[in-house]
């Protein structure tokens, strides 16, 4: 289908947001952002782009960039805090790797690219709602609407208001901040490294490279919490909380001293991805989880791609839109399955479960068969996601350009 001409809305300036905008851009499509910031700005701290997300960049023309500012990573390492013994331990396979980055520095390099394929942007502008018909509308906070469109999109994340379900509130969320990277050697820096105490608690250290060119290396630090205990966490004080870190983690303990924490809650729940006629969720509108298997902005990206490549080769909205769902919705659900099944192995109140996960996990990953097996769950490539999406229809002529596709192989 022709894109040109084409008038699209989207409801949120996320990762999801705007790369789905860039991309429809290109095509030829009038897309335009609406975001209730005052500005486009990211939220949230660092995270790993998998293969999976990478290979969506690169059919962007941006993995490069992206690989100049984030840190490549090649091993997921958990031990337990007080016996080091090791209880994950995950790789990649042939050579490949994951990207750990800065929210900020992808955002940045998707917002560039949105600018510059022509995507307007309507900030300060708060959507609630969504005016259905063949052209639906968005409704806006301030009793305005949005101009009629040939297609709506709802990337406002897990607390979009359109099409509410109520989520389930996990038991535990975390504490997160970007803290100067330790050169030092204490991390290597191509892993991701936990620690972790039954399930009830559990930090982590990650790489994430630099937030723009010249920047110095950063790592995010993060620390689970039971979200009933924030309130006592706080009237406990920055040095009480130092002092857990060092007695949990010591060799941590520097980078919570440096930190500037935000706490952050997490949700579990699957909505209808159909919000009216000619109106679709993507990422955490659609699909949310919590952080264990790290897919949350790979899922948005794999969206993202799989919506435009639908729309670049149906001929019509609806005929796209139900391509998309075929192409996203088993990966989608086995992953949310996934994610419900593994969280509480590893937040969760439950002393039996984390003594399964030491005792089981640990060991199956030194199995090849096992272990290979675990490495593509953890890596989101399982049920080939890339593959049913069809990348070279990203490309407004077709086709990828050549240095993207020796990048894939």
């Amino acid at each position: 289908m022709k894109l040109a001409g084409f008038e699209i809305a989207i409801a949120g300036a996320g990762i999801g947001g705007l790369s789905l905008a860039a991309l429809l851009a290109r095509h030829g499509a009038t897309v335009t952002i609406y975001d209730q910031m005052a500005a486009p700005q990211p939220v949230g701290s660092g995270f790993v782009l998998q293969p999976t997300g990478s290979a969506v960049l690169s059919a962007m023309g941006l993995l490069d960039k992206v690989e100049q500012r984030g840190a490549r990573i090649r091993r997921m390492h958990g031990k337990l805090s007080t016996t080091r013994r090791t209880v994950l331990d995950v790789g990649y396979r042939n050579g490949a790797s994951g990207i750990a980055i800065q929210r900020v520095a992808l955002f940045d390099l998707l917002l560039d690219a949105a600018i510059a394929a022509g995507v307007g942007f309507e900030t300060a502008s708060r959507v609630t709602a969504i005016e259905p018909g063949v052209r639906p509308r968005l409704k806006l906070g301030n009793g305005k609407t949005s101009s009629a469109s040939d297609l709506v999109v709802d990337a406002m994340g897990a607390s979009s208001p359109i099409g509410y379900k109520s989520s389930t509130e996990l038991d535990y969320g975390a504490l997160w901040a970007t803290v100067p990277w330790d050169g030092s050697g204490v991390f290597r820096s191509d892993e991701l490294e936990q620690r972790y105490h039954r399930a009830s608690q559990m930090a982590g250290v990650l790489p994430v490279g630099t937030a723009k060119d010249g920047a110095a290396p950063m790592a995010t630090f993060f620390w689970s919490i039971r979200n009933k205990d924030m309130a006592a966490w706080r009237d406990a004080g920055r040095e009480a909380w130092i002092e857990a870190v060092h007695r949990f983690w010591p060799e941590a303990a520097h980078l919570a001293a440096a930190a500037e924490p935000v706490h952050a809650r997490y949700r579990h729940h699957t909505r209808l991805p159909l919000a009216a006629i000619n109106s679709v969720k993507i990422g955490d509108a659609w699909h949310a989880t919590s952080p264990q298997l790290g897919q949350g902005a790979n899922m948005a990206l794999l969206d993202a791609a799989s919506l435009c490549a639908a729309l670049a080769r149906e001929p019509s909205v609806s005929d796209a839109i139900a391509r998309h769902l075929r192409q996203r919705q088993l990966h989608i659900r086995f992953y949310q399955l996934l994610s419900r099944v593994l969280t509480p192995f590893y937040q969760s109140d439950s002393r039996l479960l984390p003594m399964s996960r030491d005792v089981m996990i640990g060991p199956a990953t030194k199995l090849p068969l096992l272990r290979n097996l675990i490495t593509t769950l953890v890596t989101g490539e399982l049920l080939d996601p890339v593959g049913r999406i069809g990348l070279e229809w990203l490309s407004p002529d077709g086709a990828l350009p050549m240095s993207d596709q020796t990048a894939l192989l």
